[in-house]
């Protein structure tokens, strides 16, 4: 059975993160078990852009600080590495915004950021046969990814399987993302990745997550946890039910646990720590796609439905002229082109638009909101 241990933690105060992170560890069989003496445990930090700890967007440094104490506890080396959405020349200020290089460093650990790749073939998927992951990451002895609990526009939450996309490096990402547009093929992508990065750990930060229109531009919202599990999948499973989500709704779970990387089953997970039903948020602002939308219609109908969806419900990216900078971040990164250059803000081509919600990742300034028809907001209600 996996297990997962799950932590109270109501704030960033260091000693309060060291004693609840170290609890988290011990409740799983402690960090010696994964990591041994002498070895290079690369820490996976997520890093969407250059966003201020409290925007709830990135790994906040306390967590980081005390993972780093950790492996460095039991002896091992750890090296801290991402490979941001945004832009090589964009990194430094990211790395500083969000404070996580600072911390790495004080705490004695080097940061990397990915560049140099290796390939992986990857046979059994037709639409993306080879990948493209970072030299560190594959050569490291223990990966141990540390996301942010978060919604998430494209995938509904993004997690400890999700965080291991920042090991493709640059532009790659967004090549991946015209390859595999749908979120069932992104998914069985992201399995492929986890699957040949092989992390042997997670500890997610969930002290704050963030609610509604994430990754990037949602609220912070309080949680007050902090969970760690060697099954990614399981770690997901139950992060996504803390926050309201049906586990098997999220599509990286899902594929995940169906190819027998991990257990997405809640009943099937043994959650050591704090029960369940103490953290359980009732009100937590989800991300909706289309297919969760649909749940909501009554049987009959929605067999009629499922074939109209995409012409009659519209979940879909939208510019705020007023917020909008004209940095030309958003036409950067936009897989497919569907972003073009507009009088005064940039104007979306809808019918090249896979609705991946990159413009709106990596939009620093809030610009790119979600727009839902009248029949999809009324579902979403």
């Amino acid at each position: 059975m996996s297990i997962v241990s799950l932590v109270k933690c109501e704030d960033y105060g260091q000693k309060k993160v060291d004693e609840a992170v170290r609890q988290s560890l011990e409740l799983i069989g402690g960090l010696g078990s994964i990591v041994g003496r002498g070895q290079r445990a690369m820490l996976k930090v997520n890093i969407l852009n250059a966003d201020r700890p409290e925007k709830a967007v990135t790994t906040h440094p306390a967590l980081l600080r005390s993972v780093i104490r950790c492996v460095k506890e039991v002896g091992g080396e750890a090296v801290v590495g991402e490979a941001s959405g945004i832009v090589y020349k964009d990194m430094e200020r990211a790395w500083r915004a969000s404070r996580l290089k600072e911390a790495a460093q004080e705490e004695g650990a080097d940061v990397i950021n990915f560049q140099k790749v290796l390939k992986v073939e990857n046979p059994k998927n037709k639409m993306v046969p080879t990948l493209h992951i970072a030299k560190e990451v594959l050569s490291s002895d223990v990966v141990i990814s540390l996301p942010k609990l978060k919604t998430h526009n494209f995938t509904l939450f993004t997690g400890a399987i999700k965080n291991l996309y920042g090991c493709i490096p640059g532009f790659r990402k967004k090549e991946l993302h015209r390859l595999a547009p749908r979120p069932e093929e992104f998914a069985k992508l992201m399995v492929d990745i986890l699957c040949a990065i092989k992390p042997k750990l997670a500890v997610m930060d969930g002290i704050v997550g963030m609610e509604g229109d994430g990754p990037a531009a949602g609220s912070p919202r309080q949680v007050g946890v902090i969970l760690a599990s060697k099954d990614l999948v399981a770690l997901d499973a139950i992060a996504s039910y803390i926050i309201g989500y049906d586990p098997l709704d999220i599509d990286i779970t899902r594929v995940a646990a169906e190819r027998g990387v991990g257990t997405a089953n809640i009943d099937k997970i043994e959650v050591r720590g704090t029960p369940l039903d103490e953290v359980k948020i009732d009100d937590y602002e989800l991300a909706s796609s289309i297919n969760v939308l649909l749940k909501k219609v009554p049987g009959p109908i929605l067999f009629i439905l499922k074939y109209l969806a995409p012409l009659l419900l519209k979940v879909e990216p939208q510019v705020d002229p007023l917020k909008c900078t004209e940095c030309g971040a958003c036409l950067e990164h936009c897989p497919t082109g569907a972003m073009n250059t507009g009088s005064d803000c940039p104007v979306i081509a809808r019918k090249k638009c896979i609705k991946c919600f990159c413009c709106q990742e990596v939009c620093l300034e809030r610009a790119v909101g979600i727009r839902y028809n009248w029949l999809a907001r009324k579902l979403k209600m």
